[in-house]
């Protein structure tokens, strides 16, 4: 397995890892990962080894001594790949995205491994475009990316995500979360680092929200604003401290998301697959700043499944957020139409879909 950098690439390769392990125990599993990334701390926790290459992203203006640096770091890390590939021999080379993932995806096929690409967005990145053309197959996680590969050689699976997201189900997730049946909970993220306009957009709709009856908030804003989340919430009339609760990051996510009757999140691949999976009719706001504007179209894609709404990061206010919330809120046939649709695009078994075409390529 190789990928890292975000968790949006290093969730779809745990996933898949956790699905091969699930059909072939004795599967022998190994990541490729960057020496500074996410990875290094998430990979080993869930129990594989991680070996490391060079890696940086290429800037967006082609020529520039900045290319040039990350060329030659790049043509090292596949030096450093094929180091380790020669010792480990691998079967496939599964790559989910980062330039890690690149450096072992091109070393995979130099070694005469079976390469597989997954592309976890609707408009795939310009390095995955490229890699696709030395792939034997590439997964995509929205129907709309396939298009964009050699014809035949894609095909739509959805976003690969952990199998506690199947497990996990509403009466449960809302019993650890002390939610009653009455209660609405209203779950707000920005992925692990949270989202500083989302946050401040939120923050300014909490006098207005917290009028809405029976309505709890959970935020999560990122450790560098958790502070500031606690101090608002001080401030808050001693009857509605506990109708809000911040976090700068919370683990259990399949908890959360099975609690929510509604998120508010950015528009990442992942981020809307665990949403779909959990049926939460979501709020989605496209980081603006996406290459090739992608979760923007990501957001779209759920969007005209009638599985979210999508308000984009330069029309954000806390007045917006009410406007959204509450309508709603105010049309429970329309939510219920929303979440109806989530669960109808979910693509829970989507890491077993792309093992099974792995291994058939063997």
């Amino acid at each position: 397995m190789a990928g890292g950098g975000t968790g949006g690439h290093i969730y779809p390769a745990i996933a898949i890892a956790t699905a091969i392990k699930n059909l072939l125990p004795d599967a022998q599993i190994g990541f490729i990962g960057a020496r500074q990334g996410l990875e290094q701390k998430v990979v080993p926790k869930f129990g594989y080894p991680l070996l490391t290459v060079s890696a940086r992203p290429f800037p967006r203006r082609f020529f520039s001594l900045k290319t040039f640096l990350s060329g030659s770091a790049m043509l090292y890390g596949i030096v450093q790949a094929l180091k380790h590939l020669k010792v480990l021999r691998p079967n496939f080379v599964v790559g989910t995205g980062g330039y890690a993932s690149v450096c072992a995806l091109v070393a995979g096929r130099i070694v005469g491994a079976k390469v597989v690409l997954f592309e976890a967005n609707s408009i795939p990145g310009r390095t995955n475009k490229l890699i696709a053309k030395i792939a034997d197959w590439v997964a995509t996680g929205f129907p709309e990316a396939v298009n964009f590969f050699p014809k035949g050689r894609a095909k739509y699976t959805g976003v690969p995500i952990r199998p506690e997201f199947r497990s996990m189900n509403r009466a449960i997730a809302r019993r650890i979360l002390r939610l009653e049946e009455n209660e609405i909970c209203l779950l707000v993220f920005g992925g692990s680092l949270g989202a500083q306009r989302i946050n401040e957009a939120l923050w300014d709709a909490l006098p207005k929200l917290l009028l809405y009856p029976s309505l709890r908030i959970v935020h999560l804003c990122g450790y560098q604003w958790e502070q500031e989340a606690k101090q608002i919430q001080k401030a808050l009339p001693e009857d509605l401290k506990e109708h809000y609760q911040p976090f700068g990051y919370r683990e259990d996510m399949p908890v959360l998301l099975h609690s929510a009757d509604i998120a508010i999140s950015r528009a990442g691949a992942s981020s809307i697959a665990e949403l779909l999976v959990a049926g939460v009719p979501s709020i989605l706001i496209p980081y603006p700043f996406a290459i090739y504007d992608h979760q923007r179209f990501n957001a779209l894609s759920v969007v005209r499944r009638n599985a979210a709404k999508m308000v984009l990061n330069g029309e954000l206010s806390g007045e917006r957020i009410c406007q959204e919330v509450y309508s709603l809120l105010d049309a429970s046939e329309n939510l219920q139409r929303m979440r109806e649709s989530a669960l109808s695009a979910a693509r829970p078994f989507a890491a077993e879909e792309i093992v099974n075409q792995i291994l058939s390529l063997n």
